[in-house]
């Protein structure tokens, strides 16, 4: 199975400490804002009309006629350090898209956003992302509450990191559907996605999140994840890796 020694420490911000992010202001003050008009919390990017109304519809267009599949996710009991398992699990209620012969496209407007954007506002740079999904949540689907790159120890005081992921990223291509947002747990922050959406944020537990039940229509999102270069790996290259 997969472990590395490192353990975290639980982010659990309490409403007057000072806020992470260095603004030496109270966490209820700044990310842990939850006035209407509050900023986006520190560390979640977030560029509308990223993609143009035409490079969505392309995509949702080729993806109309496509096999999709329920997702499934890495399984930490079955994996090893040089193969990565799947299974299904209860927590999500989604399909992947298989694009098939037009699966690059998806590959080059994701290469394209982490070699380009995401470092110029980030300043990090990285190794590989993993081969980008598409899915699709339809009437009544959802994603839980989890982290992308790290799991919770037994006690819920420490977190450890298990797979390569040091960048999350996704990309919307559709906002004709109620529901369906984004809610980042340690913020009690909601984002309702629109098309042409980019939003971007570190992997680990600090940034669980959860995709928000779907109440009508169909939701799309392009997503993978990034390995940061320079930081030590778990894997000598991770599942379906795309260079960078």
């Amino acid at each position: 199975t997969i472990t590395i020694t490192e353990k975290y420490p639980a982010f659990k911000p309490r409403r007057n400490d000072l806020c992470f992010c260095g603004s030496n202001k109270r966490f209820k003050q700044c990310c842990g804002d939850a006035s209407p008009a509050r900023q986006v919390p520190h560390g979640i990017t977030v560029i509308e009309n990223y993609l143009s109304d035409a490079q969505c519809q392309q995509i949702l267009d080729i993806a109309e006629s496509c096999h999709a599949e329920p997702l499934t996710l890495v399984d930490e009991s079955k994996s090893t350090k040089k193969k990565i398992e799947r299974s299904m699990h209860d927590s999500r209620v989604c399909k992947r898209v298989d694009l098939g012969t037009e699966q690059s496209r998806l590959d080059e407007l994701v290469r394209s956003a982490y070699t380009e954007q995401v470092p110029a506002t980030t300043g990090i740079a990285f190794d590989w992302f993993e081969e980008p999904q598409l899915l699709r949540y339809e009437t009544g689907g959802f994603y839980a509450v989890h982290a992308d790159s790290e799991h919770v120890i037994p006690g819920g005081d420490y977190w450890q990191k298990v797979i390569d992921r040091d960048m999350s990223l996704l990309m919307y291509l559709d906002d004709d559907y109620e529901g369906g947002a984004i809610w980042f747990q340690s913020f009690d922050y909601y984002l309702q996605p629109k098309r042409g959406m980019l939003v971007y944020f570190p992997s680990d537990h600090r940034y669980r999140h959860a995709a928000m039940p779907v109440d009508r229509g169909i939701r799309h999102a392009i997503v993978s994840w990034a390995s940061q270069r320079g930081v030590e790996k778990i894997r000598q290259a991770a599942d379906r890796a795309i260079t960078l």
